[in-house]
């Protein structure tokens, strides 16, 4: 039912009640007229007041499919409930810190100290090994091989004939020769030495300076080695006294 028919609704009720309470009174008006024509006059009583009721009507409210009804009363959010605070348990108080003892550091073992190195005499030499050899070409068909050099003094010096040295000269393919400086046989010079072979390469070799054939070394032995055919002849080997 839409609003119109509600409101022609409510003026129905409305006109039919108006025209109720009119029928009413005109029957109550007609009753006493009556009375008065067949009875003898008489006290004309007060009319008595009759109130019309006045009737107040309330539009019904019919809901249509689309109204949403409204609530009744807005609900009110409800409060949380307050969360506990824990109780701190009390601070303790801090007493004076104990002193723990430590222990002692240990006693460092001193280290031993490594035994006095061993002094291993060393030969006491008068000569020593000073420079050479300087390695020549010396083909077969040109020249022989050849190991020779010189020996000077503390002041650089030939030594003389009267002061003459011995070259000891072990090889593997000669064995042991000797050569006295200055020798004049060989025509040499003062303090010069020189080993010759008649074709094959001396190989490896040591060079000593001696006192003499048989004699005690008079410096430490000179390694050498002669196996290139190009480098047969070895020279300026020097020695000198310290």
């Amino acid at each position: 039912m839409n609003k119109r028919s509600v409101a022609i609704l409510i003026i129905s009720v409305t006109v039919a009640a108006a025209i109720g309470c009119l029928l009413a009174v005109a029957v109550l008006t007609f009753s006493s007229y009556g009375d008065f024509l067949g009875q003898a006059p008489a006290e004309t009583p007060t009319p008595t007041k009759t109130f019309v009721p006045t009737f107040t009507s309330t539009p019904a409210v019919v809901s249509g499919p689309t109204d949403t009804p409204s609530p009744t009363s807005e609900p009110l959010p409800s409060t949380p409930p307050e969360t506990p605070i824990p109780t701190q348990p009390p601070t303790p108080t801090l007493g004076p810190p104990t002193n723990t003892p430590v222990p002692p550091p240990p006693a460092s073992t001193p280290t031993p100290r490594p035994p006095a190195p061993t002094n291993t005499p060393q030969p006491s030499y008068e000569f020593y090994y000073v420079s050479g050899p300087i390695k020549d070409t010396c083909l077969p068909e040109w020249c022989l091989p050849e190991i020779a050099g010189i020996v000077i003094d503390a002041h650089g010096n030939p030594l003389d004939n009267f002061n003459a040295v011995w070259l000891k000269l072990e090889s593997d393919s000669f064995g042991v020769q000797h050569c006295r400086t200055g020798d004049p046989a060989q025509m040499l010079q003062p303090g010069q030495f020189k080993f010759q072979s008649d074709g094959p390469r001396f190989g490896e070799y040591t060079l000593t300076v001696v006192q003499g054939p048989g004699g005690s070394a008079l410096s430490a032995p000179l390694w050498e080695k002669m196996n290139a055919w190009s480098k047969a002849q070895q020279t300026y080997i020097v020695f000198q006294k310290y």
